[in-house]
């Protein structure tokens, strides 16, 4: 990987591969630069087969990620034009996160707010601490949300609280987020990243094949009937159903042992 900006981080850990925000003088704001660098780590981890878990998180306890960096937005938002070009790289990092087909995890300490929740709402489960905080303040800065965005937040928590959300630009503790179904779960501080690593591991040693195939299912489940990959769906069935996994999955049953799967 060919890291840039100096404010994305990337470290492996067994079968856990580690995306970290790391701009801490400014509690981990998106500036330029970042999401090039993060595009750069989740094609790398895609394409490592030794990589079977993704964790993103923000460097230290402060922040996730605290938005986008206001700052840089004279720059980046100077004319309709200019917005459109700086919301590209961001686009394309969006679209590897979601069609990663490795479990993607949200480690999230503190801030989570505004591109950072957008940043979150990409994982497929969200871990937070319960000193969190989640904002999207787009109502007190005069943005216009994009609609790509909006539909991840409406899928997780309804249309009529998304509306709360973006209508008021108020900040959520974690136990209205835990309610309302915009993390999965709530762990004191000092114990986030333990616990985050325990589950990630726990999905590195299931069957990689049954993960990829429930991950792309349930994403299948949020199109249209006419518009679903139908040819995909039925072949990646017959691929699990025919694979070294799946004879090993049976045969430590009958053995009573734990399976080793190899994701094929």
């Amino acid at each position: 990987m060919n890291l840039t900006s100096g404010l994305i981080g990337a470290r492996t850990q067994g079968a856990i591969g580690w995306l970290i925000f790391d701009n801490q003088s400014k509690l981990n704001a998106l500036s330029p630069g970042m999401s090039e660098d993060a595009l750069a780590v989740i094609e790398a981890y895609a394409a490592d087969p030794a990589i079977k878990v993704v964790v993103m998180r923000g460097a230290g306890t402060k922040a996730f990620i605290s938005g986008g960096d206001i700052k840089s937005f004279g720059t980046t938002r100077a004319d309709p034009e200019v917005a459109r070009k700086s919301r590209e790289i961001p686009g394309r990092l969006r679209r590897a996160m979601l069609d990663l087909e490795k479990p993607l995890i949200a480690m999230i300490h503190g801030y989570c707010l505004g591109g950072g929740l957008g940043m979150a709402l990409n994982a497929d489960i969200r871990f937070a601490s319960s000193d969190a905080q989640f904002s999207v303040p787009a109502a007190v800065r005069g943005i216009a949300y994009a609609p790509d965005g909006l539909k991840q937040l409406v899928d997780l928590v309804g249309p009529s609280i998304a509306k709360d959300i973006m209508f008021s630009a108020r900040k959520l503790r974690t136990d209205e987020a835990l309610r309302i179904g915009l993390i999965n779960r709530v762990v004191e501080p000092d114990e986030l990243e333990a616990v985050t690593v325990a589950y990630a591991e726990l999905l590195a040693g299931n069957a990689p094949l049954s993960i990829k195939a429930s991950k792309f299912f349930i994403a299948q489940l949020g199109v249209e009937r006419a518009q679903r990959d139908e040819a995909r769906i039925e072949a990646m069935q017959r691929t699990a159903e025919a694979s070294e996994d799946f004879k090993e999955a049976t045969l430590s049953f009958v053995e009573k042992r734990k399976p080793v799967f190899h994701g094929r």
